[in-house]
C-alpha cells in the first residue's frame, strides 16, 4: 500500500487515511495539509501527488515527481529571488523529499544575499508562474497536480486570486496546500480544501528513521533526535562533533557568566561569531536552550531518563547542586527574542555580551541586570544622569 511503507516517517493516522482516499479512487480538488515543522508535509503531499497519477491503480511509482510532467511544486520565494534558485531548492528536494528548502530553515548559500530575505507568494509570482500551470491539461497522469507549500505566507492580493481557483476548480487539477499556521489562512481558502492534520512525529519514529534509513548507530539518533525536537529534516544538517565542541563551550560560557570572568566570555563570544554564520549562531542558542531545559528538570525531579543531553547528567547534576537559587526559566525566556534578534541582523556579540550579564545575575536568583522593560539601557555609550 502506497501509504503504509516505513520511507515516509511517521504520521501513522495520515497514512491510513491517505492510503483509504487512493484505495476508493474519491480524490478531491482541494487538500490542505496543516501541521507543526518536521511533521513531513511536503513528502507526503510529494507521495500523494505520485500515487494520484499513476496509471492503472498500479503500487509502483511509475515516474518520481520531479520527473512527472503533471506535478508542479511551489515554495514561497523573496521578491528578489529568480527562477534559478527555486529550480536549486527543488533540485535538493528531488535528492531527498526531506531536505530542508524553506528559506527560513535553510537561507541563501550566499551569506551577504540571504540577509532579512523574507520569503512568500507575491501577486507576479502567482500570475507568471503558479496560475498557468493551473490552465494545463494533465499529459501522463490524471490531474495536473499543483504542490503549494507554506501557504500561509501569501499576500493578501495573491490569496484573494488564489480564491478564484478555488472556487471555480478546473475538473483536471488537483491543489495540495500545506501550511505551518492553519489560523492564518482565510476561512473562504480552509473552508474550499479537505484538511488533513498533522501532528509532532515522536522521538521514537525519528530515531528508528535515523537508525533504518542513516545507518545511524542507536546512541547517536537518540541523542539527535532529542537535539532536532524529533524534526527528521534537521538532523541532515546535525554535526555531532561540532555539537559537542559548541555544547563544551556553551558550558563554559554558563560558567563564565556566573563569575563575570570578561576575558573568558569575551573569547567565547569571538570564537562564535567569527566561526559560524546567523545559522551557526541559532543553533548554539537552541543547544542553550535544550541544557537550560535540562537543567530545569532534573532541579525539580532529580530524575535523568528524560533528559536531552544524558552524557552530560555529572555536569548537569553538578551545576543543579551548587546553583540551588538559579532561575532557569528566566533564563530560558531570555532566549526566545534572541532567535528572532540574530535573523534581523543584531549584533550577535552585543546579544550575547548582554545574555551573559543577564544570567549571571539569574544564576544567583537575582534579578535581571538590566530589566526587560528598560532593554534601552543596554546601549554602551548611554550615560545615566541625575
Amino acid at each position: 500500500m502506497a501509504f503504509l511503507s516505513d520511507d515516509l516517517i511517521g504520521q501513522h493516522r495520515v497514512k491510513e487515511l491517505l492510503n483509504s482516499i487512493l484505495e476508493r479512487d474519491r480524490i478531491g480538488h482541494a487538500y490542505l495539509f496543516s501541521g507543526p515543522k518536521g511533521s513531513g508535509m511536503l513528502p507526503f503531499a510529494l507521495r500523494f501527488a505520485e500515487c494520484i497519477n499513476q496509471k492503472d491503480n498500479r503500487q509502483d511509482v511509475e515516474l518520481p515527481w520531479h520527473k512527472h510532467p503533471d506535478i508542479h511544486v511551489f515554495i514561497p520565494m523573496p521578491s528578489s529571488a529568480g527562477t534559478q534558485e527555486r529550480n536549486e531548492r527543488l533540485e535538493w528536494l528531488s535528492k531527498d523529499s526531506y531536505s530542508l528548502i524553506e528559506y527560513a530553515d535553510r537561507p541563501d548559500s550566499d551569506k551577504e544575499r540571504s540577509k532579512n530575505r523574507q520569503a512568500f507568494y507575491s501577486i507576479d509570482y502567482f500570475r507568471s508562474d503558479i496560475r498557468p500551470v493551473t490552465r494545463l491539461r494533465p499529459y501522463q497522469g490524471k490531474k495536473i497536480v499543483v504542490i503549494m507549500t507554506q501557504v500561509e505566507t501569501m499576500r493578501k492580493e495573491t490569496a484573494n486570486s488564489f480564491l478564484k481557483l478555488l472556487e471555480e476548480p478546473s475538473e483536471g487539477v488537483l491543489f495540495i496546500l500545506t501550511t505551518h499556521h492553519y489560523e492564518q489562512l482565510l476561512p473562504t481558502i480552509t473552508s474550499r480544501c479537505q484538511h488533513i492534520a498533522f501532528g509532532q512525529n515522536t522521538l521514537e519514529d525519528v530515531q528508528k528513521a535515523l537508525i533504518e534509513r542513516d545507518h545511524m548507530p542507536k546512541e547517536k539518533a537518540a541523542l539527535v533526535a532529542k537535539l532536532t525536537q524529533a524534526n527528521y529534516a534537521k538532523t541532515k544538517d546535525i554535526d555531532l562533533d561540532l555539537i559537542h565542541k559548541s555544547r563544551a563551550e556553551m558550558i563554559d560560557f554558563i560558567r563564565s557568566s556566573y563569575v563575570l570572568d570578561a576575558i573568558k566570555i569575551n573569547s567565547i563570544i569571538q570564537e562564535w561569531t567569527s566561526t559560524r554564520n546567523t545559522e551557526g549562531l541559532i543553533q548554539i542558542v537552541t543547544i542553550l536552550e535544550s541544557f537550560l531545559r535540562d537543567l530545569v528538570v532534573y532541579a525539580h525531579s532529580q530524575n535523568t531518563d528524560s533528559l536531552i543531553h544524558e552524557d552530560e547528567v555529572e555536569t548537569i547534576k553538578n551545576i543543579v547542586l551548587h546553583l540551588k537559587e538559579a532561575d532557569y526559566y528566566s533564563m530560558i525566556d531570555l532566549l526566545a527574542p534572541v532567535y528572532t534578534e540574530l535573523r534581523q541582523n543584531v549584533q550577535p556579540k552585543l546579544l550575547l555580551t548582554v545574555l551573559a550579564f543577564n544570567f549571571s545575575n539569574l544564576l544567583r536568583g537575582q534579578d535581571l541586570f538590566i530589566p526587560n522593560e528598560r532593554a534601552f539601557m543596554h546601549l554602551p555609550a548611554l550615560k545615566l544622569t541625575s
